[in-house]
């Protein structure tokens, strides 16, 4: 299982990456009070599919840790609820799919940077914090 950690552990930094692309495609989009395009929808998925992802991996890596060790410590527990709760942003921020395109950008950016700085913050807390 140490596989899953360290993929897990990587893989972090596509979550970042596609989150800062995203927030940023979506604020540039609200501010130019622009049609939310194909390309917009398809990053939007590529992030929510890749934090899906992480997600999964991160539980696989809890429940392996879990058994082998047959504890879990405060600070994994924390990192795994800061996740969900970003994850649950992320996933909160589709309300807006039927909304207009400037408030679908606006609100769909806040609640995807809200995500990204609960993301940094579990990763941060976790001990190694952003270190490869």
């Amino acid at each position: 299982m140490d596989f899953i950690f360290t993929l897990h552990s990587h893989f972090r930094w596509l979550v970042l990456t596609f989150a800062v692309i995203t927030i940023l495609l979506y604020v540039q989009g609200w501010l130019s009070k622009r049609n939310f395009s194909k390309i917009d929808k398809i990053v939007g998925l590529i992030f929510i599919s890749i934090i899906d992802l992480q997600v999964l991996l991160g539980i696989i890596n809890l429940i392996s840790v879990a058994y082998k060790t047959q504890e879990i410590h405060a600070k994994q527990v924390e990192h795994a609820g800061t996740m969900f709760c970003a994850l649950g942003l992320v996933h909160l921020a589709a309300r807006w799919k039927s909304k207009p395109d400037t408030l679908r950008f606006r609100n769909t950016g806040l609640f995807y940077f809200l995500a990204l700085v609960l993301i940094f913050n579990g990763i941060i807390r976790l001990r190694g914090g952003l270190v490869w």
